[in-house]
């Protein structure tokens, strides 16, 4: 069960093995490296690659795992979730500003605002009674890939609708990477977990065929 205190130790080696926590280290700074590139590509395109309504969750996932629970690998891992959180906060209000260009229905872009607000909301309450109902790891591992998987999902059709030139590349292989690492670190964190295990390697895949996709259609601008 995750903590409701905040942790003491600032790695947690007594419950999880060393390299697991190395992969889980490095995943998460692969995930702060792809929502800095994204603040970049948003203030100097003033446009938004990350699709509004995971954008959502995403910020309220990190705020359920940043202030009300925390992961019990310790202080240095609570402090990435809490960058990922600050990080999330501008990704969100430039996804308020400008993220009505992902929305081609103009009855759903009269009221996107609202619909993304809507959305916080909703997806808050989800986070936060998945974990207090005891459905998720200590980590927020199960939550945080049934997010991946709508990410992974979404990304490449908001890229096709959209136009990949708008869409990085640094962001496309910081997630994949991401992920990738953090997924690793589940084998060693949770070995009976195969439902967890699973999501991890689906998103692996859908990560990899996004980039494969950003690639061939970027090439075709050229």
């Amino acid at each position: 069960m995750a903590l409701t205190t905040y942790p003491e130790a600032w790695i947690n080696t007594s419950d999880f093995s060393t390299t697991g926590l190395i992969f889980n280290g490095l995943g998460c700074v692969f995930w702060v490296i792809a929502y800095i590139a994204i603040v970049r590509t948003m203030v100097q395109k003033k446009f938004v690659e990350m699709p509004f309504f995971i954008a959502a969750g995403n910020l309220a996932w990190e705020f359920v795992w940043s202030f009300i629970y925390f992961p019990d690998t310790g202080i240095l891992f609570a402090i990435q979730y809490q960058a990922a959180f600050l990080l999330d906060c501008f990704i969100f209000y430039y996804v308020l500003k400008y993220g009505a260009q992902q929305v081609k229905i103009p009855e759903l872009k009269k009221h996107f605002k609202t619909i993304c607000i809507l959305s916080l909301t909703g997806w808050f309450v989800l986070n936060y009674y998945f974990v207090k109902e005891g459905f998720d790891t200590s980590i927020g591992a199960t939550s945080g890939y049934i997010l991946n998987l709508i990410i992974s999902i979404l990304y490449p059709i908001s890229m096709l609708q959209n136009g990949a030139k708008q869409y990085s590349k640094t962001v496309a292989w910081s997630k994949m990477l991401g992920t990738g690492l953090i997924s690793v670190s589940l084998f060693f964190f949770y070995p009976a977990a195969h439902f967890i295990q699973s999501l991890g390697l689906l998103v692996l895949g859908l990560d990899i065929f996004y980039i494969y996709l950003l690639y061939l259609f970027q090439k075709r601008i050229v």
